[in-house]
């Protein structure tokens, strides 16, 4: 029996109720007033509200939240108008209340005229994608502020490290180790600016027995003393002091020439008398003394800094033979 034409328009329109209800995503239809004249399943199992229940309604009036319904308005006088956005995003409010955040894509349907006269529109609900995608937010936020915090207790720690690997425990001055780097360093700047470097070698006199004697509690003391006083009584910044080992001090002074290098160390001698740090079995005095070899040289071949230390440990050695408490000018014949 042949299919009349209501019976195959009636069957088309059946087949495409079937389709919009099958499908995930929220469809609705809308008249050019936004009344909703269709309203799929999806739609109906997000909001809770039936067909029915919505059917002549204006999704503004049912749906949408208070703060968004001028928003909401304003996409669908934009889409009225033909000018359709590829999109937007906005609330839904279920019948239970809770919010829904759907994602929207539109289009129309003109009439014979060309005019708009259905709107379509297909949502999305993206709320738990866009939670997650807050989780992971607030997750990403939380953890670069712990490396950061992470990042400034390393740099911190490594800071730490640094000074620990420098610094004399003892007495709060550079140590062995940083002065070998610094004595390469100013070597080789005095061999580009062809200067002049004096190095000194200090002695605290006779401190074994000056530990023996006052314990070595009372000799750490001193020693920090002596190398406050060292280090107060250099005065430019390129200079450095260091302690070199036991009761040994160094001095670099880059720039520095050998008359007033000799004048510097005469000074230092005296300000160490001057702390009158008791010493009564000493046998160059009541106090503690100082003892300085001092060498100054141009700097040539990169490898000889270590001459000009050999050469102030040869002065220092003179000054002790010669009786301590007094400073020594390394020369060849010392």
């Amino acid at each position: 029996m042949p299919v009349t034409m209501k019976e195959y328009l009636l069957h088309e329109a059946n087949i495409a109720e079937e389709v919009l209800n099958i499908v995930n995503a929220v469809i609705l239809v809308m008249d050019r007033d936004g009344r909703i004249i269709l309203f799929n399943k999806a739609a109906e199992s997000l909001t809770g509200y039936s067909f029915e229940e919505v059917k002549g309604k204006c999704p503004w009036d049912c749906f949408i939240l208070p703060e968004e319904v001028d928003g909401v308005r304003s996409v669908f006088a934009q889409l009225t108008s033909g000018d359709f956005p590829n999109s937007h995003i906005n609330h839904w409010i279920t019948k239970a209340g809770s919010h829904r955040l759907i994602d929207w894509s539109n289009t129309s349907i003109t009439g014979e005229n060309g005019a708009i006269v259905f709107i379509i529109a297909t949502g999305i609900d993206i709320t738990d994608r866009k939670d997650a995608e807050q989780e992971i937010e607030k997750y990403q936020k939380n953890l670069e502020l712990i490396i950061a915090e992470r990042t400034a207790e390393l740099n911190h720690a490594n800071e730490q490290l640094e000074i620990i690997a420098r610094i004399d425990g003892t007495t709060g001055i550079y140590n062995r180790r940083y002065f070998n780097e610094a004595l390469e360093t100013e070597w080789r700047r005095a061999m580009r600016t062809q200067g002049p470097i004096s190095l000194m070698m200090c002695d605290v006199d006779y401190f074994k027995n000056y530990n023996d004697t006052y314990g070595h509690v009372a000799g750490d003391k001193c020693l920090k003393i002596i190398a406050t006083t060292l280090d107060n009584a250099i005065n430019r910044a390129s200079d450095l002091v260091a302690r070199y080992g036991g009761e040994e001090f160094a001095i670099i002074l880059p720039g520095l020439d050998s008359t007033k290098a000799m004048e510097l160390a005469n000074r230092l001698i005296g300000e160490i008398r001057g702390k009158c740090l008791p010493y009564t079995s000493s046998p160059v005095g009541d106090v503690v003394t100082l003892s300085i070899g001092v060498a100054t040289m141009q700097a040539e071949e990169p490898e000889n800094h270590v001459a000009i230390l050999s050469a102030a440990d040869k002065a220092l050695y003179k000054a002790k033979m010669q009786g301590r408490n007094r400073a020594q000018q390394y020369s060849a014949d010392t």
